[in-house]
């Protein structure tokens, strides 16, 4: 991964895992209802935890490593967050009946686009609870066990 700022090396990430998947899609198209299907099944079950953090970590490691790293377990839980819109766009894609996949494109634009404001306002403490509660909420929903519940919180 090339050295530089978070929203580069988070591009980066993004990007490659795009192309990555992207010779693959056809068969992972077929295979959306079976990668989103039940709780112990598919891409979010427990027995697959071990693949989402591998991927996880890479998008964490994107925010820890970049030159403009925010402090403490602030990297961490923005390297999460991204690695949700990570997912987000993957979802997109595979979803995308656009020409070539013209839409994912465009979305993954629009991101570049807006980074480097995203970047300024996270130095607001606003967007970094913003950041943490969305980092919170994907790991009660992706990461661990479905009784596991914060106070005052909804079961």
């Amino acid at each position: 991964m090339p050295k530089g700022r978070w929203r580069d090396r988070f591009l980066f990430s993004l990007e490659t895992s795009l192309g990555v998947l992207g010779p693959h899609r056809s068969t992972l198209v077929a295979l959306v209802p079976i990668l989103v299907g039940g709780r112990d099944e598919g891409l979010f079950a427990p027995a697959t935890a071990f693949s989402r953090e591998r991927v996880q970590s890479a998008f964490v490691e994107a925010v820890a490593g970049a030159t403009d790293a925010p402090r403490g377990a602030d990297a961490a839980s923005l390297g999460r967050a991204l690695d949700l819109v990570h997912l987000s766009i993957l979802l997109l894609w595979l979803l995308d009946r656009s020409e070539g996949q013209r839409a994912t494109a465009r979305i993954v634009a629009v991101i570049r686009r807006v980074l480097p404001a995203f970047s300024l306002a996270y130095r607001l403490r606003v967007l970094r609870d913003l950041v943490r509660d969305l980092d919170e909420v994907a790991r009660q929903a992706f990461y661990r066990p479905a009784t596991a519940s914060r106070a005052g919180g909804a079961q």
